[in-house]
């Protein structure tokens, strides 16, 4: 029903072709640092906000709209505070909220379906899907197009370093996406489900097995680790958007959101660099829907969970993070 769905909106919305441009970065545009997060005690998720794309008011959505527009399909989103969020979804329909999602505004678009997304801060944000990839530095408002990139997975420090992956493949760029190199994934990993890139060094990748892989020295050399899934158990991936995140904020002090294919939906944390998890269910959201589209804040404190039409919603859960 989902790729039906989606379908007829590209039908509806139109082919667009890929335009190209010059990518110019404003000096001193960074990344801010994450905020600490105490995992030393078990925590829990509580949903602060449930948004509903189709019972959005047309006056709530702003920007350069055409009639078409007013159908407000969303692949996933991504809230980095509890006011400042983007939205992707098909034919470039990529918009921003600074009220929470009350509001929506969307600029001038020219690519295809978006899948994936990487909010770096309230400045600097990054998407990636068929036809290309865009960077933003002003919020949202508008976009650049890069050089194409791998997709769904996107881990930048800034508007010019980060890493993009697909479930086979892993690249960096240090130029703001004008050129990508290849880095060859650990031996023995298995398809990607999630990345984290800490510092331009400190990266890590998490495959279906739950086998987590740790690098100190950008992508030359790799330790290897696992999230100790079940027997049985494996992770969703896929390039239609990310089902695991990861993110780490130290060496030591690491969180994972994954769903599984029971319909189940779980977090885990480390301590350890991620030697040991600590794992709990997220069940206020089992079983609603076959699987999320998932966004992680850099600061571990927000959740955005996506039902991206599989269950015949269009809706995006917030979830904050909590100490018990």
């Amino acid at each position: 029903m989902r790729l039906a769905k989606l379908l007829v909106a590209l039908i509806a919305l139109g082919a667009a072709g890929l335009s190209g441009c010059s990518l110019q970065i404003p000096s001193g545009l960074r990344g801010v640092a994450p905020v600490p997060v105490d995992f030393s005690a078990p925590g829990r998720w509580e949903t602060i906000r449930q948004i509903r794309y189709a019972d959005i008011s047309r006056d709530n959505l702003q920007g350069i709209l055409r009639p078409i527009d007013w159908v407000y399909l969303v692949t996933m989103a991504g809230f980095q505070t509890e006011s400042y969020g983007i939205s992707i979804g098909p034919d470039d329909d990529v918009r921003y909220t600074t009220d929470g999602g009350q509001t929506w505004t969307k600029t001038s678009a020219a690519l295809n379906c978006r899948h994936g997304l990487e909010i770096v801060s309230e400045k600097v944000a990054w998407h990636c899907g068929n036809g290309g990839t865009r960077v933003s530095t002003d919020g949202g408002r508008t976009w650049q197009t890069t050089a194409p990139s791998l997709c769904p997975f996107l881990s930048f420090q800034d508007a010019r370093s980060g890493w993009a992956a697909s479930p086979y493949a892993l690249q960096s760029t240090v130029d703001g996406g004008n050129s990508w190199q290849s880095l060859a994934l650990p031996a023995g990993a298995q398809d990607l489900a999630a990345t984290s890139l800490r510092t331009m060094k400190d990266g890590y990748l998490l495959d279906v097995a739950g086998n987590l892989f740790v690098t100190a020295d950008s992508g030359r050399s790799w330790e290897t680790g696992s999230l100790g899934l079940a027997p049985g158990e494996q992770l969703i991936t896929g390039s239609e958007g990310p089902k695991a995140v990861m993110r780490f904020l130290d060496d030591r002090r690491g969180l994972v959101v994954f769903d599984l294919p029971d319909g189940t939906v779980w977090s885990a944390t480390t301590q350890d660099g991620g030697r040991t998890w600590r794992r709990v269910e997220i069940s206020e959201i089992a079983n609603q829907s076959l699987y999320y589209h998932l966004y992680l804040s850099r600061d571990g404190r927000l959740l955005t969970v996506t039902d991206d039409f599989n269950n015949g919603a269009n809706t995006s859960l917030v979830l904050r993070y909590r100490q018990s």
